[in-house]
């Protein structure tokens, strides 16, 4: 279906003069949407293999949103730009479904933008504020009313099961050339399972987690570095804020891009996860339960790990996950991971002291 048919299902400011291309995203097909009167939107097509069913992530995200924006203004605080606003159709739906695909439309942020890598300490202190308010604002949302739209997304254990049989099968005869990479996970299969088993017996709650916080889903303000807010809610449901803790340290502290080919280049950055644990932990260390502030270094090992072996199974089971730019390019991402795993555990020590001397 062309572009401007399936933007006539919505209201916007104007007439649609341009549609590009946007951002680095590995899932949804993004674009920028400029009208005549000068206007922005953001235009999505959601990933249909990844997400089985839109129509709950949609409503995930739109309760989310709503509920954020509603505590902000309740608060006496401007809430223009506290979460993502979705553009309704002229059906008033959160979404609009063509035969074969689904798409949405945000109201673009003004004056925000989000970084690749980060470009001084202050600004990962910002993005750690980003994702501890998120937790914060959603600390007493009614958890129950969340469609798990991913199950199993930061189940570890369960990604392990799936390595495994990707592995055994090797149907694209890759496993060969990999064997450091699978011993590197086989011999890390004992600390995979803390996280669920802590949510399991009830020792750390069930929260409504964002579950994909990588340094380009936070909007930082254009002028200020200010935090924002967090974009990209495909994946929010019921989860552990380890994940969200985890996998923002995995992007955000490390010295090089996710998918850096020259090893040499990939260490965690001391001063960066000092940097993003603070801004964190002064909006979430008054309701984070013990359990929680004891394993969030432990999360950054297990959620890098993880990451790492999704890359790999991707890679095994010929690439249809993870969209990909070059030859072998999952496969240069989960040895990222897999060095950045190594730097963690070198440093878990003094990572640990740091988190003790910011509470």
């Amino acid at each position: 279906m062309q572009m401007h048919k399936i933007l006539s299902n919505y209201i916007l400011d104007g007439e649609a003069i341009s549609v590009n291309e946007y951002g680095n995203g590995h899932i949804n097909k993004t674009f920028l949407v400029t009208t005549s009167n000068n206007a922005k939107y953001i235009l999505q097509q959601i990933n249909g293999n990844v997400f089985k069913n839109p129509e709950d992530v949609m409503r995930n995200i739109e309760l989310v949103t709503d509920y954020i924006r509603t505590k902000v203004a309740l608060s006496n605080q401007d809430s223009s730009r506290a979460a993502l606003e979705i553009v309704p159709t002229i059906n008033f739906s959160n979404y609009f479904k063509t035969k074969d695909s689904y798409w949405r439309c945000y109201k673009f942020i003004n004056g925000a933008k989000t970084y690749e890598q980060i470009e001084n300490p202050r600004q990962f202190y910002q993005v750690g504020k980003a994702v501890g308010r998120f937790q914060r604002h959603l600390k007493d949302f009614p958890i129950e009313k969340l469609a798990i739209t991913i199950p199993d997304f930061h189940n570890t254990p369960v990604r392990f099961q799936k390595f495994l049989e990707v592995a055994s099968e090797d149907r694209y005869n890759r496993g060969l050339g990999v064997f450091n990479e699978v011993k590197f996970i086989w011999d890390r299969r004992h600390i995979m399972g803390i996280i669920m088993e802590l949510l399991e017996s009830g020792e750390i709650p069930y929260r409504v987690t964002h579950n994909d916080t990588k340094l380009n889903n936070v909007m930082l303000d254009e002028e200020t570095d200010e935090a924002i807010c967090v974009i990209d809610l495909d994946t929010v449901m019921p989860g552990s804020v380890l994940f969200d803790f985890g996998d923002a340290i995995r992007v955000g502290a490390s010295t090089a891009a996710e998918d850096e080919q020259d090893l040499s280049k990939v260490k965690l950055d001391i001063e960066l996860f000092t940097e993003f644990s603070r801004g964190f932990l002064e909006e979430t260390k008054d309701f984070l339960v013990p359990k929680e502030i004891e394993n969030l270094v432990n999360s950054t090992i297990i959620i890098t790990l993880e990451c790492g072996m999704r890359f790999l199974t991707d890679y095994l089971d010929g690439d249809k996950y993870f969209r990909i730019h070059r030859e072998n390019h999952n496969l240069d991402r989960a040895r990222t991971q897999f060095k950045l795993v190594s730097e963690i555990e070198k440093h878990k020590d003094l990572l640990e002291q740091i988190i003790k001397s910011l509470l």
